[in-house]
């Protein structure tokens, strides 16, 4: 590969096996993503999100539960962020 996998800074070192690439490249059909470099903010964020998980997760071959694990993993980070800044500024729940 000469190139990185993923545009993602943190993956520059990733070299994903070719199962991961397949299931990767799978999910992201299912998805109708277009090429990270290619989509929008939004279309960058999932294909971000599936490669992530999938170096996190590299047991994972099917790519269905990939889509289903890291879109859960991804609300779940998301979650735990908005309740962390709401606990530094608790005048965020009061609506301020």
């Amino acid at each position: 590969m000469t190139k990185p996998f993923s545009t993602n800074p943190r993956l520059a070192g990733w070299v994903p096996s070719p199962q991961q690439i397949k299931t990767i490249e799978e999910a992201r059909h299912l998805l109708g993503l277009v090429p990270e470099e290619d989509g929008d903010a939004t279309n960058r964020l999932r294909v971000n999100t599936l490669n992530v998980y999938s170096r996190l997760h590299p047991e994972l071959t099917d790519s269905q539960q990939l889509i289903e694990d890291a879109f859960e993993f991804l609300a779940k980070q998301v979650d735990q962020r908005r309740r962390s800044k709401t606990k530094r500024n608790p005048r965020q729940r009061q609506g301020f």
